[in-house]
Order: structure tokens, then C-alpha cells, then sequence
């Protein structure tokens, strides 16, 4: 797989949960991509519906390791 490939990293409950997520991965100096999951790409749902998050294969197990430690998620 190459190395800047994006892979699932966890999802997330709502797009707060997802984006408290990604501000921790940003600290820590990985970028993450968070999407809406395909059943819940509606405008109408604003910050509700879950989320997917994407890192790229290279920092995976750094940012599984992180977010395991503070939010428990995989």
C-alpha cells in the first residue's frame, strides 16, 4: 500500500466527536480527512450522523495509538 493512501483510521458519532478527533491528530502533526458516512451525505443533518476518519497508511498506527490512549475508539 502506498505510503500516502488514505486508510481508515475510526469513526465518529457526530461531526463534534470526529472533529474533537482530528484536532488531536492535528496536535500531534497528522492529517486527517473527515467525511460523512455515505447513508448520512445529507446537508440536513448538519453536525449530526457519523463520521469516517481517514489518515494516510504511513501514520496509522501512530494515530491509532493516540486515539486509542485518549478516546478508547479503533
Amino acid at each position: 500500500m502506498p505510503e500516502h493512501e488514505l486508510v481508515r483510521l475510526t469513526s465518529a458519532s457526530t461531526g463534534p466527536e470526529a472533529e474533537m478527533i482530528a484536532a488531536l491528530l492535528d496536535n500531534a502533526g497528522i492529517r486527517c480527512l473527515v467525511q460523512r458516512s455515505a447513508a448520512f451525505d445529507v446537508p440536513d443533518f448538519l453536525a449530526g450522523g457519523p463520521r469516517e476518519l481517514l489518515v494516510r497508511a504511513r501514520d496509522h498506527a501512530a494515530a491509532a495509538a493516540l486515539v486509542e490512549s485518549h478516546f478508547g475508539l479503533h
